[in-house]
């Protein structure tokens, strides 16, 4: 299981929170980006984001998904994109509740899918991907429709006021940076600076 290390300091001038958060290519519009990790910090302090490459399919009691509706997870159930076996779970309504369920639907190695039943009522519950035990994308969950995640990431990092789990409209996010791994690295570290732009702190 491959692991991430991002150590950050923040050298800025205001209380606030940093988070983390997740996209990638080919993105659909009605698939949102959550706050996956948020730690508020003082000026002068450090802090340090771990996780890993496992990914989960979740789901939450939230039909409407706009910035600040905070996604809580209802059900966790480990995936992995690379096991033609796993990687597609079904996601019904019985007897009045929510559950995941398995499914004869398929979804292409790489990916992962989430198939909805008929008996899902629209703008009820919204569906998701998880890594590292966090929610990372949701959408809203529409009766007898499929939902194709590509879980290839590009990591984001941002300084505001920001809570685990929160909607964001990555079109309006601002201080944030794109956290790039190259090949066969596995840490970073990166600075706040007091202009409240962003620089490299690695090998320092």
């Amino acid at each position: 299981m491959t692991s991430y290390t991002l150590d950050v300091k923040h050298n800025g001038t205001d209380y606030g929170n940093f988070c983390i958060y997740q996209t990638y290519d080919g993105q659909d519009d009605d698939i949102r980006s959550l706050v996956w990790f948020s730690k508020a910090a003082h000026p002068g302090t450090q802090l340090r984001f771990e996780w890993n490459i496992d990914y989960s399919f979740v789901w939450s009691e939230k039909g409407v998904l706009i910035p600040g509706v905070i996604f809580n997870a209802s059900e966790v159930e480990e995936t992995d994109p690379s096991n033609t076996n796993l990687n597609t779970i079904g996601f019904t309504k019985d007897k009045g509740a929510y559950h995941f369920t398995s499914t004869e639907d398929s979804t292409k190695s790489g990916k992962l899918g989430i198939a909805c039943s008929e008996l899902i009522p629209a703008n009820s519950v919204s569906i998701g991907i998880g890594m590292s035990g966090n929610p990372a994308y949701a959408c809203v969950a529409a009766p007898s429709l499929k939902y194709t995640f590509s879980p290839h990431p590009t990591y984001w990092i941002a300084f505001g006021n920001y809570e685990e789990g929160a909607v964001i409209d990555v079109n309006c996010m601002t201080q944030k940076y794109a956290i790039k791994f190259p090949v066969n690295t596995f840490e970073r570290s990166l600075q706040l600076c007091p202009n409240n732009t962003w620089g490299s702190m690695d090998n320092m």
